[in-house]
């Protein structure tokens, strides 16, 4: 019988994370070190990527810190210059850099509309277009973006959230319908309500109590739960997956 925990070794693979210094960025890109691959970290704040990369490195991986501001297409244009340059190669983009405001739909001003949907949406296609262009020319990679249980559902206050992580996961379609001659495969991260140092404060008992009421399998998700997830997606496990959003989520989704 073959044994296939190797298909799940990211030995000799390179992983570009965004959003790596904090949350779920950074959890995923130390999670895809543990299975072997070395990193680009990129995001605004450098000193604490090199705190991520310091970890990186106790695990036995390299890795590379860029600054990056996902909503400037020179900076974008910069990273793909600063992998060919200490890498030559890229095999897997994580297009986790967000930015979110809860509010009621009355109380959006123009300003978080723009901010999101710049970080969100416009840095996720172009950061693909850009990195994704390796990929094409080695004929191989694997692109994960961050969507959302609010792809598929709602709440109070997460209109242009919602309206964002759906859009993010019908991208991540149309992406791997057109790129998939190339051998790129694109799929999305879909994580519930999830634990992470920053969102911990924010969350009230109440929230925290009404967010477990919509999860049937009766707690909040956290940043393991989704290494695993994002392990998957980035091996070679999933060559044969692409234009899916995999939700991490309790079973969110599905209570509807």
């Amino acid at each position: 019988m073959k044994d296939y925990r190797q298909r799940f070794d990211l030995t000799g693979r390179v992983a570009l994370v965004t959003g790596a210094s904090e949350g779920i960025g950074r959890g995923v890109a130390l999670g895809l070190a543990g299975a072997g691959a070395d990193l680009i970290l990129a995001s605004r704040r450098e000193e604490l990527l090199r705190e991520v990369k310091s970890e990186a490195e106790e695990l036995g991986r390299r890795a590379e810190v860029c600054t990056l501001d996902v909503t400037n297409l020179a900076s974008i244009t910069a990273l793909k210059a600063f992998t060919l340059e200490h890498f030559g190669k890229v095999d897997v983009l994580v297009n986790n850099a967000g930015y979110s405001v809860n509010r009621e739909a009355w109380l959006v001003e123009e300003s978080d509309w723009d901010r999101m949907l710049d970080t969100g949406l416009k840095g996720v296609f172009f950061c693909s277009q850009m990195i994704g262009s390796i990929m094409r020319e080695q004929g191989y990679g694997k692109i994960i973006n961050l969507s959302s249980t609010y792809s598929e559902s709602v709440a109070v206050g997460t209109s242009v959230y919602a309206a964002l992580k759906a859009a993010v996961s019908h991208l991540t379609e149309a992406l791997a319908v057109e790129w998939a001659p190339h051998g790129i495969r694109v799929n999305a991260l879909a994580p519930t309500a999830t634990l992470t140092p920053s969102r911990l404060p924010r969350t009230t008992p109440e929230l925290r109590e009404m967010l477990i009421s919509r999860i049937p399998l009766g707690r909040m998700g956290t940043i393991e739960d989704l290494i695993p997830a994002a392990i998957f997606l980035a091996s070679p496990a999933s060559d044969f997956v692409t234009g899916h959003t995999l939700f991490v989520d309790g079973g969110w989704v599905a209570k509807g």
